[in-house]
């Protein structure tokens, strides 16, 4: 149930990176939040190598920083890699 948790926490992660930054045609609102969604599943099962016991039966702190982290890059990463290019 806690990896529910992390996939909301990068939802929100998600949610905030699409408000900072302004939007891409092939990245919207919704890709935005299932990026985000994604990374801090990524990031949680990330933490779990390094925790014993595992973070999927409950909460760590440190599996809460990397789904931040992990999220907060996939979702900036794509906005920012799939921005058009323009030369002056």
């Amino acid at each position: 149930m806690t990896i529910y948790a992390y996939a909301l926490i990068g939802l929100i992660v998600g949610i905030l990176a699409r408000l900072a930054l302004p939007a891409t045609r092939l990245v919207g609102f919704w890709g935005s939040v299932l990026l985000g969604a994604l990374g801090g599943i990524i990031g949680a099962l990330i933490a779990s190598v390094f925790i014993p016991g595992g973070v999927t039966t409950r909460l760590h702190p440190l599996a809460i920083v990397l789904a931040i982290a992990v999220s907060a890059l996939v979702s900036v990463g794509m906005t920012v890699f799939t921005r058009n290019k323009r030369f002056a």
